[in-house]
């Protein structure tokens, strides 16, 4: 050890098991040299409670649940307690904010999910949704993804030329009337002449 040290060597390797190597014996945060100080998960004070209760021989989905009920995002107990928390984080969800747990253990959504799991018929789990006014179309998505990660942009309507409201005053551009007479036919029925300047392939609203 003393010639390690004067080698400029760390001396405590000497402690570690020879027949393993220095990174798998090193902890995680020695390991990642990148800032991240963070406890592994199974000592991190949020989540510390969690694995203890794994430990003392708790179903990992009742767990869960008590996550979830301290509106923590149950699905940190897939990760490795091994390592911090920070080190097994996606980096997509830092880019876009974060989207939220996957539909099926989304505190909103959950119960719904369950109701599936034990077996009701689909249509009967959406049923409770719309009496709980949430949407029952939530359960046609993957219960593996959050809810923001799978929304669609919303439907801004048909193309400007199949628009009822504006369909007869691209039909005059049509028929070959000058745009100036279809904006004046639109102002006489109080509406935007400027719509005619747009893209008639386009929706108002995209």
């Amino acid at each position: 050890k003393h010639a390690m040290a004067r080698d400029k060597m760390d001396p405590s390797i000497l402690d570690l098991d020879p027949e393993k190597s220095l990174k798998s014996q090193l902890k995680p945060t020695e390991v990642q040299g990148s800032g991240d100080d963070d406890p592994p998960l199974k000592e991190d004070p949020k989540y510390e409670k969690y694995y203890k209760m794994l430990k003392m021989g708790l179903p990992k989905d009742a767990v869960k649940h008590a996550m979830v009920r301290d509106q923590q995002d149950p699905s940190i107990l897939d990760l490795d307690p091994e390592k911090t928390l920070k080190s097994q984080q996606k980096p997509k969800e830092g880019e876009d904010g974060n989207d939220g747990p996957p539909l099926k253990d989304d505190p909103k959504y959950v119960k719904y999910y369950k109701m599936l799991k034990m077996g009701l018929p689909k249509e009967a789990a959406k049923h409770a949704m719309a009496r709980d006014q949430q949407d029952p179309r939530i359960l046609d998505l993957d219960p593996e993804k959050s809810l923001n990660s799978q929304l669609k942009p919303k439907d801004d309507g048909p193309p400007l030329k199949e628009d009822p409201k504006y369909t007869k005053y691209f039909k005059m551009l049509k028929m070959g009337l000058p745009k100036e007479a279809a904006k004046h036919a639109m102002v006489r029925d109080q509406l935007d002449p400027n719509i005619l300047d747009m893209d008639p392939e386009k929706s108002l609203k995209s």
